[in-house]
């Protein structure tokens, strides 16, 4: 899913995002001013509202970058009546109070909305039918490391590795192709997660849920992130930490489809699965038992994908 993606979908589907607003179209990457809006609606009150899209979290960055493009906006136009929002996956509590405190409106678009609707029009992310090859044959070979018989299933180790939306931009560091290899802290069975193991990548917040699939390629060992991976906190404190971690090589990414935790805990032969009972911590063991029915909906929405793009 890309920014365009949501872009897309809120200029075509506005109703969808903004229920009875009534905004007609202007245009996308409609030039005001000095400046580039995403999508530029008006309303029925004949005002200009120009809405900003950010995948994931809105970080302190963007939030700068809102600022000063809002700040030029109404100094070149000062008697424009012009309304900015800013769109974006999560937005911290903090941020949303900044904002809307010097007059601009923030909307937090979970991933579940921006799915339901593109299901809705038949609407297929441009970056799907790219990745559809790639994930089909690396799920399949995460499959052969469970059921190839010749390798014993009990040296196998599945984990979910937690992380927190709010902390870290789990997001958009999933979909950066600069971070090609990618590391996590180790906090909790230390002597347990070795080079080999898969790891499930879950989202914690209020779209709970597994977000992309990894293989551990290094055993637990003191190392630092790369700059690429870094940038991703949102805090300076978690920059430059030396810690124990392991490191991660994606093998599907399901950002567009996640398995999420709902969907989870309506299984009842999930109901021990440990994220799901004991939220609190940062890795999280899975039983071949578990893994075996996740990765059975982990294929459904891979395939769904599939027949949805044909």
């Amino acid at each position: 899913m890309l920014e365009k993606d949501i872009e897309n979908l809120i200029a075509q589907h506005p109703d969808d995002f903004f229920p009875n607003s009534s905004f007609k179209l202007q245009g996308q990457q409609v030039k005001v001013a000095n400046c580039y809006a995403d999508i530029l609606f008006i309303d029925k009150y004949d005002r200009k509202i120009i809405i900003e899209v950010k995948r994931g979290i809105l970080s302190r960055d963007a939030v700068g970058q809102v600022i000063e493009y809002y700040g030029l906006l109404k100094q070149q136009q000062p008697d424009a009546i012009i309304e900015l929002i800013v769109c974006a996956n999560v937005i911290p509590h903090e941020r949303k109070l900044f904002l809307e405190n010097v007059g601009i409106e923030c909307k937090e678009l979970g991933l579940s909305l921006i799915q339901q609707v593109a299901n809705k029009y038949n609407y297929q992310f441009l970056d799907d039918l790219n990745r559809q090859k790639k994930e089909t044959d690396t799920v399949r070979s995460v499959k052969t490391d469970i059921e190839n018989p010749q390798i014993d299933v009990s040296l196998i180790n599945v984990w979910m590795f937690q992380a927190n939306p709010t902390r870290y931009d789990i997001l958009n560091a999933l979909l950066d192709p600069e971070v090609q290899r990618y590391s996590w802290y180790v906090n909790q069975y230390i002597n347990q997660i070795k080079q080999g193991d898969i790891a499930l990548i879950w989202m914690s917040g209020k779209e709970a849920g597994i977000y992309a699939v990894a293989e551990i390629i290094s055993n637990p060992s003191i190392i630092s992130e790369t700059p690429a991976e870094e940038k991703y906190w949102i805090s300076n404190e978690d920059k430059g930490v030396k810690r124990l971690r392991v490191e991660l090589i994606n093998k599907t990414i399901l950002i567009n489809s996640p398995v999420y935790r709902h969907e989870l805990k309506a299984l009842t032969k999930l109901a021990n699965l440990r994220i799901l009972r004991v939220p609190q911590g940062t890795n999280f063991p899975v039983s071949p038992a578990e893994w075996q029915i996740i990765k059975e909906l982990i294929n459904k929405k891979i395939n769904s994908l599939k027949v949805s793009n044909v």
